[in-house]
């Protein structure tokens, strides 16, 4: 196809998205124009009720149970989500299609099912969930943020997606995510996505229709995937909670991005939960394992969810900067500020951990991300005649086309270098680390270029969780004096400014050791109930 009928086909997604949003549903024009900060407009607008925004301010669990008691009916909460999604798309661009009256045949289905057995579905029953574009819905189109697969409709739904249907959970939206699935931003033919707290601001990628959409309150639970940041970047940017297991505790089956080839295993994806506690994140993964999806899926390892039980302090180590890109001062602030109340509490065993290698980890997954030289990309590109986003561009240049030899030669470099930082852990000694999520909180348009921070636990394969500290950006932060001492800090420091950064939330992240989803995400419960206080 030509660029002119990329152009057109762009148009007609984009028409045909905004045709899913219901008039009634559009802010008034006396709402415009729309402020910086656009986490107000659910009260501003008018279209919630008092009784809608008293549903969408409860997080998932206790959501779950108002339900489950008959506070509310699974009806008019997927009204009041419904509604609140609609109005973060017109303020952030999040949305890829709402189905409202397809959530409210569902809702209606399980309040008549509670009226007549006096009980619920499942643990889920009435909640509303969001899904990432690529996560496969049956009758529903994923196209991976590309132009040509907008109409390649989904037969069935993906396994995690069945999986939280089965417990209750009623689907009403489908957020977007970048071109190709592999930026820390949001751009694709649908448009940038913005974040709510300062739309001159990214909301973080791949996942970032999701962080826009929690952050606005418009959804209690999402589902994203990450092989780089996808699920933390957003957290991060967007002020939310978000969890990346390590790889074989959920399943992938039904959630194949268009940007790698079928059956390759140099670096995976994980897909995983995002919300607004850590709670409801540690609940979603139980869900999971309680399913035991290892007998649908042979690929997942056998491991039923583990009750922890912790002696001592929890032994925490403080990885200050990752050795390469040290982190502005907002950030330092957040990550001193969290420190400094773990040290008072008493009850954690602070010491700090050194970076490892982190240069070699960003060359070695680089490589692995795109082994093809980005061929098919590209080709899915050119197929609707859709323009490559620079990010797009500047991902997939990062590595190059490699041969049968160099792939296997490169899968064992992985390997070996996973053995070293599984010998530095050790070494250490900790239950878990604390650390950035990256240099920078929520950068600029097309400056997201340092992924290290997040992507160095993908090719680790360790589990890792982000937390707001309930700090912002403010204007007492002022522009660093740090000297460049690389190439990597001098683009990083060259595009932050606290000043255009203003209101951007201050967030960290908790990494465990591989396979130990259970103990990371009860260190991070441990955590968060101190910093957060």
């Amino acid at each position: 196809m030509t660029k002119t009928d990329g152009q057109a086909l762009a148009a007609k997604a984009i028409a045909d998205r905004d045709a899913t949003i219901p008039k009634e549903y559009l802010l008034p024009k006396s709402a415009y124009p729309l402020p910086k900060n656009r986490r107000g407009l659910l009260e501003s607008s008018g279209i919630m009720k008092p009784r809608e925004l008293e549903i969408v301010d409860l997080t998932m669990i206790p959501l779950a149970k108002a339900i489950a008691d008959k506070k509310y009916t699974a009806v008019e909460v997927a009204t009041a989500y419904c509604k609140a999604a609609a109005i973060a798309q017109q303020a952030t661009n999040c949305v890829l299609e709402l189905f409202q009256d397809e959530a409210l045949a569902e809702a209606k289905k399980l309040d008549d099912y509670l009226e007549k057995n006096g009980k619920t579905v499942g643990p889920l029953h009435g909640v509303p969930i969001s899904i990432k574009d690529h996560i496969r819905q049956k009758g529903h189109a994923a196209p991976c943020g590309f132009l040509y697969a907008v109409d390649q409709i989904a037969k069935e739904d993906s396994h995690l997606f069945k999986i939280l249907r089965e417990a209750g959970a009623v689907p009403y939206v489908r957020t977007i995510n970048c071109q190709a699935v592999m930026h820390l931003e949001c751009r694709s033919a649908w448009g940038e996505t913005l974040n709510p707290w300062n739309t001159d601001l990214v909301p973080g990628g791949s996942t970032g229709g999701e962080g826009a959409l929690i952050a606005m309150r418009a959804s209690p639970l999402g589902v994203g995937s990450d092989i780089g940041g996808s699920v933390r970047s957003p957290a991060a940017a967007c002020g939310i909670y978000s969890f990346k297991p390590s790889i074989g505790r959920v399943p992938n089956s039904g959630a194949e991005t268009l940007s790698a080839a079928a059956g390759y295993e140099g670096i995976i994806s994980t897909l995983g939960p995002m919300g607004r506690s850590v709670e409801d994140l540690e609940l979603i993964m139980r869900i999971i394992a309680d399913a035991k999806p290892w007998e649908e899926d042979p690929v997942l390892h056998v491991k039923p969810w583990r009750e922890v039980k912790r002696t001592g302090k929890l032994r925490v180590g403080v990885l200050r900067d990752d050795g390469v890109v040290r982190p502005v001062g907002s950030i330092n602030r957040a990550l001193d500020y969290a420190v400094d109340k773990l040290k008072k509490d008493g009850n954690f065993e602070i010491v700090e951990y050194k970076p490892y290698k982190s240069e070699k980890s960003w060359d070695i997954i680089t490589k692995l991300y795109f082994p093809d030289g980005g061929k098919l990309v590209y080709d899915s590109l050119k197929n609707a005649g859709e323009p490559a986003d620079p990010m797009t561009d500047w991902i997939v240049g990062q590595g190059r086309n490699l041969d049968r030899d160099e792939i296997i030669n490169l899968v064992a470099e992985r390997d070996r270098y996973r053995k070293e930082v599984a010998a530095h852990w050790r070494k250490a000694g900790v239950d878990c680390v604390l650390s950035p999520v990256g240099p920078t909180p929520a950068p600029l348009p097309l400056t997201a270029k340092y992924w290290n921070y997040t992507s160095y636990w993908n090719l680790a394969n360790y589990p890792a969780g982000v937390f707001p500290t309930g700090l912002f950006v403010d204007k007492s932060d002022q522009k660093d004096d740090l000297k460049p001492q690389n190439e990597q800090e001098k683009e990083v420091y060259s595009t932050y400014d606290p000043v255009k950064a203003e209101g951007a939330p201050l967030c960290l992240q908790v990494i465990g050791y591989i396979g130990h989803e259970e103990e990371t995400l009860d260190g991070m419960k441990q955590i968060v109930d101190v910093v957060t206080k």
